[in-house]
């Protein structure tokens, strides 16, 4: 089928197309010490010091916002508290009237009512 000629020239084919596949895997590539550091040295005491000041401060301002949901969270229920008392009274001022107290509307009952 094939002569010698064309499995010669074929086979000269696949052993180039070996070898510069072999060329490419094996190129040499940038080493990451060769470019720009993108943090602190972290085999110094000094870069792991920044880093552990680093965390320390997000650590902190993350501490300080939940501290101020948490007082957000009490101011809420302080006027949610406050509201109910009042609805109580109005409502309780319209029966000294005479008027009739409209019930709330059936999704917002469960909120109302507590």
């Amino acid at each position: 089928m094939l002569n010698e000629a064309t499995m010669g020239a074929l086979s000269i084919m696949v052993g180039g197309l070996a070898s510069i596949a072999v060329a490419w895997i094996s190129r040499p590539r940038k080493a990451p010490a060769d470019g720009p550091e993108d943090g602190p040295d972290l085999t110094t005491i000094a870069g792991i010091a920044a880093v552990v000041a680093q965390q320390g401060e997000k650590l902190g301002a993350a501490e300080q916002r939940i501290d101020e949901l948490e007082s957000g969270r009490a101011a809420d229920g302080r006027l949610i508290r406050a509201l109910r008392r009042r609805c109580a009274q109005l409502e309780e001022a319209l029966r000294q009237l005479g008027a009739a107290v409209p019930e709330p509307a059936p999704d917002d009952a469960p909120l109302i009512k507590g």
